[in-house]
């Protein structure tokens, strides 16, 4: 038998219509708060120590915020019962779907279990990347109070831990106890426990405001110095580390990026030990791979605009002047100066 689309888009059209609307704000919301966490420079530090936990576990947050704040409306009775009966709501087509309410709200419950068991998944191993990696230049930003400290203290110590915890045994009791079984054989038991939904919002808003995540914001100045010889470091050395040191106490320890290049390796040995610790991994040999350090800038500050500023011979002069009229596909800006003592 023939389907017929006028018919099937007047009984069926505006219902998937809604639930077009409701998939796609599920999507954006995830897929936009991945990115924010996976590229943004504000967290990049944090990235850097917890990975793709990370990014999952603040993409379902997001999620569940948004059907935890739908689940109850179509099991408001009253709302439903004045929409029905008056005429805010003038199509029929659209009173129709009123009577679906408990589908929609059967369908956020579900997406909201499948979303918990995703969040609670990322932030085991978010415990786990903060007692792994913790570093003592990131005290406030690292949960961890000490390098391998046991995971589940973090858990059961810590308000979003143990909210955290409480929140998922009070949605497994609602579950299980909304099965069907259990909805036939007692429906007190359903009734009671879909009661405790007061408390798990109550353990929601402690869960949120005790989930602090501090966004740290990349501004990193890269200094980029090329020389013949290892004795024309020497001089500047003792202000590179102070620097370096300097900011690594202040918890920015990538706001001056360091690179030196040696075209020539005699006497390479002297500036290694332990006074020039912090430049031993910032010295290469040969030229800067110029091309790769400005798409590396480029990505870490997308749609912004980048000074550069040039000292030295004409022939590095022209290669940054010509990379910084390429354009890029992260919409960023190179602003080209140069400055010449000769």
């Amino acid at each position: 038998m023939a389907v017929s689309w006028r018919s099937w888009l007047a009984n069926e059209g505006v219902k998937h219509l809604c639930l077009l609307i409701w998939l796609s704000l599920n999507v954006l919301f995830f897929w936009k708060t991945f990115l924010l966490y996976n590229q943004g420079p504000e967290y990049h530090y944090l990235h850097q120590m917890l990975g793709l936990g990370l990014c999952l576990s603040r993409a379902s947050a997001s999620v569940l915020n948004l059907n935890c704040s739908l689940i109850l409306l179509p099991m408001c009775r009253t709302l439903l019962a004045y929409l029905r009966g008056s005429q805010k709501v003038p199509s029929r087509r659209t009173r129709r779907l009123l009577d679906k309410s408990r589908t929609f709200h059967i369908t956020c419950g579900v997406t909201i279990c499948i979303f918990s068991g995703v969040h609670v998944a990322a932030h085991l191993v978010n415990a786990l990347n903060f007692s792994v990696n913790y570093n003592d230049e990131f005290v406030e930003l690292n949960a961890a109070r000490y390098r391998n400290e046991d995971p589940r203290k973090l858990l059961f110590t810590t308000v979003p831990g143990l909210t955290g915890v409480c929140m998922v045994l009070v949605l497994f009791l609602m579950i299980t106890a909304s099965t069907y079984a259990i909805r036939v054989s007692n429906y007190d038991i359903f009734w009671y426990t879909h009661n405790l939904f007061f408390v798990f919002y109550m353990l929601l808003m402690l869960h949120v405001s005790g989930d602090d995540w501090k966004p740290y914001k990349l501004r990193r100045l890269y200094f980029i110095w090329v020389c013949r010889d290892i004795q024309s470091f020497r001089w500047f050395a003792d202000l590179l580390c102070v620097l370096h040191n300097k900011f690594w106490q202040e918890n920015r320890p990538d706001y001056v990026n360091i690179q030196l290049y040696l075209s020539q390796t005699d006497g390479i040995q002297k500036i290694i030990g332990e006074k020039y610790q912090a430049l031993n991994s910032r010295l290469f040999i040969g030229r800067p791979r110029w091309k790769l350090l400005f798409d590396e800038i480029a990505k870490c500050n997308r749609g912004k605009t980048v000074g550069v500023f040039c000292c030295g011979p004409s022939s590095i002069s022209k290669t940054l002047h010509k990379l910084s009229n390429r354009s890029n596909s992260y919409g960023t800006r190179f602003e080209y100066n140069k400055e010449s003592f000769s």
